[in-house]
């Protein structure tokens, strides 16, 4: 069957080359009439050794026409070592053939003041890469691919081209963003736009940047940057998704996120009428549920569940959605198609439900953009219910439980497709996600062997991934990955079975694990046995990044709500000195609870993020606390011969049993966290 489906996909692809075929191959002429022919100094040097790979930037330019609907971009880069004849010899352009042309202007290399044309399209290779293909998107984009040859060390590459052509979806209105400062060093940056007369651009400018030239030339309003020598923007570990550093020019013909919802209330009708087969599925659905919620819990899961999402997004299908018909009929759809279908579905049950647009990275701080459709790149629902909002993402699969507690993912902010709507409205997170594991360790013998039994309650977004995941993988497959985690603990661990049962009522999802460990106890050189153990699921959801001076915010997981419960099970009466521990700062809270009950030992542990994020400013408060807690969270239970012995209730002899917990020297205790609260 998967054989069958790549083929479709195949000959789809083909076909869209095959119907663009006039725009699919390049041409070449000289540089159009309306471009700035800038002056590249190559002497400069004092950025080369912040180069990677071998070679370094010297200018780029970007010089946009939206009279001529055209792009033009000029690049020049130089070969400083052996790896940059590796690395920057190749030249690659991607473009859409649906409505950009591609044109060559120049390709060269300039080698000890002698230029070299290297334009020969009869070498230049068009391939179909769809690097989005992993994710099942199919935006029919072409990369046209140039390998040089004869590229040697020192030698200067220089290509200009031009994109001819903007996406009729947008309706002839244009938004960009500029941007002044990379990851690599650049030593020249020049950007222009040539606005005709009558038309509006609006700006924004985020960090620090050059302003603009403004000049008229034939009637046209021309807008220019230059920049010089911008040295390499390093980024941080674990930076969030929505800090941007760089510097950058916002712009768009957009000047309301009103206009933005009339856009888009253009693609997204709700006068459609439905197909015979879609309306019987809808009449199937109302029938069967009683109520409103009921109705919209059903819809949701025939979206998530039985339309597969893949998404067909060449051209002006990059935002407009395909006719719900045909998506119900093929079952199959992106974000846009899935949430379009939901919507109509629930619009034609006389259920109040909206296309939300959303940005996935910048969440809320889309507050701070230009008004603009490119900005989001997804689609939810907004449904309305007794006077009260849910929102639901129809591209998560096999969500369960309660339609008041089916989990929606962080987005912040969204900008709901609908006649009242005039700015972004903000999306309350509820956090009704959270992960409770219970390791229970029963020990056989004092010298021998032991088994692992895992129990693990997910609810909310933990319980939807879960539940993806067995939907996608074999049960042998998950037994190798949860196996593969505990073997960093103990190495001769063994996945002996794993079970798994999901509550459609309540949304909860239960694994059960089963391991067995023949080696139990590790000896040292005088005979001492040792067992150790920590939360080890807590461990490793908390983000510990490596680069502690911060001038930049890391993220944290979140939501994390996590509870783990650790029971190690002996053969003999235990004593401990029971222990409390409680932290609880600006980014997360965390307790934790030692003791024992006969012979079984118990390490309780919960742990909350408070936020996605923490700032530079906690930063230090989050590593100090950090630091302690890496310092206590390894426990160990120890024995021995040489041990003191104690008389048991038999009135025999025995080894005393002695529970030690380890934080930092082992005396000083867990009194850290009760310090912080």
């Amino acid at each position: 069957m998967k054989q069958f489906f790549f083929l479709f996909i195949f000959q789809l692809l083909l076909f869209n080359s095959l119907l663009f075929s006039q725009h699919s191959k390049p041409v070449a002429t000289k540089e159009p009439d309306w471009i700035s022919l800038n002056k590249v100094d190559y002497s400069r040097t004092n950025l080369d050794k912040n180069a990677l790979d071998g070679y370094i930037e010297i200018s780029f330019e970007k010089q946009v026409s939206l009279a001529e609907q055209s792009t033009y971009i000029r690049s020049s880069r130089k070969i400083i070592s052996q790896a940059g004849v590796q690395n920057g010899s190749e030249i690659s352009v991607s473009y859409d053939p649906s409505y950009e042309q591609l044109i060559f202007h120049t390709i060269r290399i300039n080698r000890k003041g002698e230029t070299l044309n290297r334009l020969d399209l009869s070498k230049i290779k068009v391939l179909h890469q769809e690097e989005d293909m992993t994710d099942f998107i199919y935006n029919g984009q072409l990369d046209a691919l140039l390998i040089l040859e004869d590229v040697r060390q020192g030698d200067i590459i220089e290509y200009s081209y031009t994109l001819k052509g903007f996406n009729p979806i947008f309706k002839n209105k244009y938004s960009d963003s500029y941007s002044f400062d990379f990851s690599v060093p650049v030593y020249q940056v020049y950007y222009k736009l040539i606005v005709p007369a009558g038309r509006q651009i609006n700006f924004k400018y985020l960090n620090q940047q050059p302003s603009a030239t403004i000049s008229t030339v034939n009637g046209q309003q021309v807008y220019e940057w230059r920049c010089i020598n911008m040295p390499p923007v390093v980024l941080q570990d674990f930076i969030p998704d929505w800090y941007d550093p760089y510097s950058q020019v916002l712009v768009s013909e957009f000047n309301s996120w009103k206009e933005v919802n009339n856009w888009g209330m253009e693609l997204f009708a709700t006068n459609k009428v439905l197909s015979a087969p879609l309306k019987k599925r809808i009449g199937e659905i109302v029938k069967a549920y009683p109520g409103d919620a009921e109705r919209t819990k059903a819809a949701l899961q025939f979206v998530q569940d039985d339309v597969r999402y893949m998404g067909i997004e060449m051209g002006e299908n990059s935002h407009k959605p395909a006719d719900p018909s045909k998506i119900f009929a093929r079952r199959f759809g992106d974000c846009k198609e899935k949430s379009y279908l939901l919507c109509c579905m629930l619009n034609s049950m006389h259920i109040d439900a909206s296309p939300v647009f959303i940005n996935t990275v910048n969440k809320k701080d889309i507050n701070g953009l230009l008004p603009t459709p490119t900005n989001f790149d997804h689609l939810t629902v907004r449904v309305k219910l007794d006077n009260q909002f849910y929102w639901f993402d129809p591209t998560i699969s096999y969500q369960r439980g309660d339609i008041k507690n089916i989990s929606y993912p962080d987005y912040q902010a969204g900008l709901v497709i609908g006649p009242a709507t005039d700015s972004l409205s903000a999306i309350k997170f509820r956090n009704v996600s959270s992960v409770h594991v219970k390791e229970y360790f029963k020990v056989g013998a004092m010298s021998g062997g032991g088994t692992l039994t895992i129990t693990s309650t997910f609810q909310g977004s933990h319980a939807d991934d879960l539940r993806n995941a067995f939907n996608r993988e074999s049960i042998e497959e998950k037994m190798t990955a949860y196996q593969k985690f505990y073997a960093s603990f103990f190495e001769d661990i063994k996945a002996d079975s794993l079970t798994f049962s999901d509550d459609d009522s309540t949304g909860l999802f239960t694994t059960k694990e089963y391991y067995s460990i023949p080696s139990f106890w590790t000896e040292n050189e005088k005979g001492i046995k040792k067992f150790s153990f920590s939360a080890f699921i807590i461990n490793s959801v908390i983000y510990k990044p490596k680069e502690k001076n911060r001038t930049m915010p890391f993220r944290l997981l979140y939501p994390a709500k996590y509870v783990e419960e650790i029971i190690v099970d002996l053969p003999a009466e235990w004593q401990v000195t029971e222990s409390e521990a409680h932290l609880k700062n600006n980014n997360f809270m965390l307790n934790s609870r030692f003791y024992c009950v006969l012979n079984q030992v118990h390490l309780t542990t919960d742990y909350e993020n408070l936020k996605d994020h923490t700032t530079v400013d906690e930063s230090a408060a989050y590593f100090k606390d950090l630091k302690e807690f890496d310092n206590g969270a390894i426990f160990e239970i120890t024995f021995g011969s040489d041990v003191l012995t104690q008389k048991n209730t038999s009135g025999s002899t025995a080894n005393i049993l002695t529970a030690v917990l380890i934080i930092g020297a082992i005396v000083s205790g867990i009194v850290w966290w009760s310090k912080k609260s």
